[in-house]
């Protein structure tokens, strides 16, 4: 074999130990500036859990009234791809004109303020809504769902359940509203239609008057209220699917190393989620839950 044929076996065999040692990514993943609301411990969780997952250029804090001090620091690094992870920090992202953006935290993603944002992608709070009707459908035999939301706030969200849930070749209803008021009148015949409600992420849901109301109505009618923030059942909601910090993590990655310039993709989902209960509404509602999904109950 002549010295050429030499030389060539040499390189192939030594680029084949070189990727078995160092995947792909690591020769090509971007670095990352990071930018992340300080004092939420989900979103701190999720920051620090990217720097084992991704390359950190660096890490910018958005603290309580100093939103000005992140933003200086994040103008320089505009031209980077960064993630911004709960809302003020996307607010920062988006004031800086980032043109590379992975935003994590926006409870309406799908909003028609960010339609036209190119090079922006969103990883959403929610679980995938496919892997929710399964949950559903399998603990509790649910057949027909429905989406309880404030028109202002989640019209696209609500749209969005809507066609999953569909496609899903379940049944569904829609309670969409102006102000937490108009829950009154609507609520109990809407309940009384579905197996399930989901109460989107969305300023109605810390309404105190409008969640007593309907847990009250809930517990009547012996149906589940379903939310997407961990802390919720503790207002009294019966149930919360939401996605922990370690899936938040993994998701958020996936999109930062698909990120592209220019490019917007489909919001991210996660299919992972853990359950938070109140104990006192499940009970009495009667419903089933898989225990060992939950993580907070009380």
């Amino acid at each position: 074999m002549n010295k050429k044929s030499d030389c060539f076996l040499f390189f192939v065999k030594m680029t084949f130990f070189v990727l078995l040692l160092f995947p792909p990514f690591s020769f090509f993943s971007q670095e990352s500036v990071i930018i992340y609301q300080k004092g939420t411990p989900l979103y701190e969780d999720v920051a620090n859990g990217l720097s084992s997952k991704v390359t950190v250029k660096t890490s910018i804090p958005v603290e309580k009234d100093k939103e000005e001090d992140a933003l200086i620091q994040l103008m320089p690094q505009k031209d980077s791809l960064v993630c911004a992870i709960g809302p003020k920090s996307v607010t920062s992202a988006f004031q800086s004109q980032c043109s590379n953006m992975v935003a994590v935290g926006i409870p309406n993603p799908l909003s028609k303020i960010y339609s036209q944002s190119k090079g922006v992608s969103f990883v959403s709070m929610y679980p995938d809504v496919k892997a929710i009707l399964d949950y559903f459908s399998k603990t509790n035999s649910a057949k027909s769902f429905g989406i309880i939301y404030t028109n202002s706030v989640n019209q696209e969200m609500g749209d969005y359940f809507k066609r999953e849930i569909e496609s899903s070749g379940f049944k569904c209803k829609v309670l969409g509203v102006d102000k937490a008021q108009d829950l009154v009148s609507p609520f109990p015949f809407f309940l009384g239609q579905v197996d399930v409600a989901f109460l989107l992420i969305d300023p109605l849901a810390y309404n105190n008057d409008a969640v007593k109301f309907m847990v009250t109505k809930a517990i009547e009618k012996k149906k589940i209220i379903c939310a997407f923030s961990e802390q919720i059942p503790s207002n009294g909601i019966p149930m919360a699917l939401f996605v922990p910090a370690s899936a938040l993590v993994d998701i958020t990655a996936k999109a930062l190393k698909e990120a592209k310039p220019g490019t917007s993709f489909p919001p991210y989902f996660s299919t992972s989620f853990s359950i938070s209960i109140n104990e006192q509404a499940m009970k009495a509602i009667g419903a089933l839950y898989d225990d060992k999904k939950v993580k907070t109950k009380y």
